[in-house]
């Protein structure tokens, strides 16, 4: 298993989607499970990062970005995108690392905003150092590796955490348009998946 948002450089994009999400088969979605609700599949694509601040116990690290992604139907059988502001906190975080790729050229600098691209989950091979506490805890430690595009630059923000919390700034708003049928919210779930 080697991918980096599914080795997005390949000709064949589609046979590395295939691969990754055979290998998020063999995980228990049980358990943790706002990871896989909210980076299952890129619910925040091209939503901006707000902040990501660590917090004072240094194994905390929360994020603000919002979702550009819900769908909201008009009468009209037209559609329009809602923006939804979230906060995510990831507990008990281990390892935390950013990496930023300068492009070999710039065509100047620009202070654009920083926006969430994709991400995958239990991928990174720092992972397999977490010894899960027993035999029914195998799903004690994730990881997830998140690709951000900052101008003409690309961030990869790596965590390895035990669990993760994803709120809406406004959550009773969210729980209605996730039951209301003249929205549609992309959000991983087994119905979805028929897994």
């Amino acid at each position: 298993m080697t991918f980096r948002v599914r080795n997005s450089d390949s000709d064949d994009f589609a046979k590395y989607e295939k691969a990754y999400y055979r290998h998020l088969e063999q995980f228990k979605k049980s358990s943790n499970t706002h990871l896989w609700k909210f980076f299952g599949w890129d619910f925040f694509h091209d939503g901006a990062i707000e902040s990501i601040e660590i917090q004072g116990d240094l194994k905390t690290v929360v994020i603000r970005l919002n979702c550009p992604n819900v769908k909201r139907f008009k009468p009209d059988g037209d559609y329009e995108y809602v923006n939804v502001g979230f906060s995510c906190t990831f507990r008990n975080v281990s390892t935390f690392t950013i990496q930023y790729e300068t492009p070999d050229r710039s065509w100047g600098v620009r202070r654009d905003l920083t926006h969430f691209l994709d991400a995958e989950i239990n991928t990174s091979p720092m992972l397999a150092g977490f010894k899960a506490l027993d035999e029914d805890d195998a799903d004690h430690f994730y990881s997830l590796l998140m690709r951000l595009l900052a101008g003409d630059s690309t961030i990869w923000v790596e965590l390895i955490f035990s669990q993760v919390d994803v709120i809406a700034d406004e959550p009773t708003a969210f729980a209605l348009m996730e039951s209301d049928p003249r929205f549609d919210v992309p959000t991983w779930s087994p119905d979805k998946t028929g897994k």
